[in-house]
């Protein structure tokens, strides 16, 4: 693993085992992290298209399985407003009808979608103006909304954000991915 990718997950993971502080402030960078657990604190949901709906700029996501109509709402609102949107899924989750009706709308938009074939692409990540990171066991589904226990870590930080944008980069331009 690149010493980069290796820093930024330890990062995550330290974040993540924070997790008993609603929102803290770091250092001074001003980095600052909320969280959301389903059913303890905040929405998920909410929190995630909370940081989509701020986007002014740019937005990138990598994740595993899409088919939340209020997520791709926000989503398409942001390209409508002229946000700069990529986004990687799995291959696997873009071959099921609901998904793929998305997949489909949202590239409709003009958005450029890349696909992971070649294996199990399970990350959930948005970047925000390349000032925020959203990350977390929380797919951007359904189930995930409605009936699982998930938590959800947006963390606005510029480094961090750059650090992860160089490595949604890498993944797009890798060679690695289909386009949709």
């Amino acid at each position: 693993m690149n010493k980069k990718l290796g820093r930024v997950l330890i990062i995550i993971l330290l974040i993540i085992n924070l997790g008993f502080l609603s929102k803290i402030i770091i250092g001074s960078n001003d980095t600052q992290m909320s969280y959301a657990i389903s059913g303890y604190q905040g929405n998920p949901e909410e929190e995630l298209i909370e940081v989509i709906n701020n986007t002014k700029e740019e937005l990138s996501i990598a994740i595993y399985n899409l088919d939340n109509d209020n997520i791709v709402e926000a989503i398409s609102a942001a390209a409508e407003r002229g946000v700069s949107i990529r986004i990687i899924a799995d291959g696997e989750n873009t071959e099921n009808k609901d998904s793929k009706e998305i997949f489909d709308e949202l590239e409709a938009l003009n958005i450029p979608i890349k696909i992971n074939t070649d294996e199990k692409m399970h990350i959930k990540l948005t970047i925000s103006d390349n000032q925020t990171v959203v990350t977390g066991s929380f797919n951007y589904t359904k189930d995930s909304a409605e009936d699982n226990q998930e938590v959800l870590l947006p963390v606005s930080d510029s480094e961090l954000a750059s650090s992860m944008s160089d490595t949604f980069n890498e993944m797009w331009y890798s060679g690695d991915l289909e386009e949709w």
